[in-house]
């Protein structure tokens, strides 16, 4: 839900599954996703993969860490050739690096979004001109495969989040107040006081990775919540707009109902 109210996408289906979960719809509106050639559905997709079984690792990460780290190196050698694509050829390489680290240091999720990223930037428009030219369309069209397949090998590493169990419930009833400030912020009717709300929705984000952290305490994720509150509570007489006024009152009052539950 974060990625796709960030990103602006259609949030009716995973409204209904955040709503009410269903193991069955959310793989197939994963299956639906994922393969879009559209790299925001594409995002939306891996989020909804700690909720998936995708089974054992298939593959070892190390050998596709070394090979995406020669990639790295191609690129680098083609972007000086590339004229008007040299700035996705860039990103492209980028991405493939920051990709290549992520799997070494098991962030799966990071590493899964990065590489969709990269995917994006090899078939952007500037890179498929590259191959009319003779001396530049093999070498593209094999790192163009190459990063395809690199993104079919990680997509399937399995997902999970580890969460204290209690802390769930605070977890969830911060995220449906971040969630509801979230829609007003990134909103496309945006309300003219709607940045009003960034702050808190940052704050609120910070303390529901504190509570996800089982080696932090709660202290912190309450210090985060406490000063959510407190921004809207500064802000709300200055709000023209009755309807955001409302929504700032009742997510103080359940911020709060969080802050101090036992």
């Amino acid at each position: 839900m974060e990625s796709a109210i960030v990103n602006r996408r259609d949030t009716q289906a995973l409204m209904t599954l955040y709503a009410e979960p269903d193991l069955e719809h959310v793989r197939e509106l994963h299956d639906r996703l994922i393969v879009s050639d559209d790299h925001l559905d594409r995002e939306a997709a891996i989020w909804l993969e700690p909720a998936l079984d995708l089974g054992p690792v298939r593959s070892d990460p190390r050998r596709l860490v070394v090979e995406m780290r020669e990639m790295e190196f191609v690129l680098y050698t083609l972007i000086a050739r590339s004229g008007d694509a040299g700035r996705v050829m860039n990103q492209w390489m980028n991405f493939i690096a920051n990709a290549a680290h992520s799997i070494e240091d098991g962030f799966w999720i990071d590493a899964k979004i990065l590489l969709s990223r990269a995917l994006q930037s090899s078939r952007h428009a500037s890179v498929e001109r590259l191959k009319l030219d003779p001396g530049l369309s093999y070498e593209v069209d094999i790192l163009q495969r190459a990063t395809a397949s690199y993104f079919e090998e990680v997509k399937g590493y399995p997902l999970r989040l580890g969460i204290p169990e209690d802390r769930l419930e605070a977890i969830l009833k911060a995220q449906e107040v971040m969630l509801d400030l979230m829609q007003i912020h990134y909103g496309e009717a945006a309300r003219e006081d709607a940045a009003t709300v960034a702050p808190a929705i940052y704050r609120l984000s910070a303390a529901i990775r504190y509570l996800m952290d089982e080696r932090r305490g709660i202290d912190a994720a309450e210090r985060e919540m406490r000063l959510a509150s407190e921004h809207l509570e500064t802000k709300l007489g200055g709000v023209a707009d009755e309807a955001l006024r409302e929504l700032m009152d009742e997510s103080i009052k359940r911020i709060k109902e969080v802050v101090t539950a036992p």
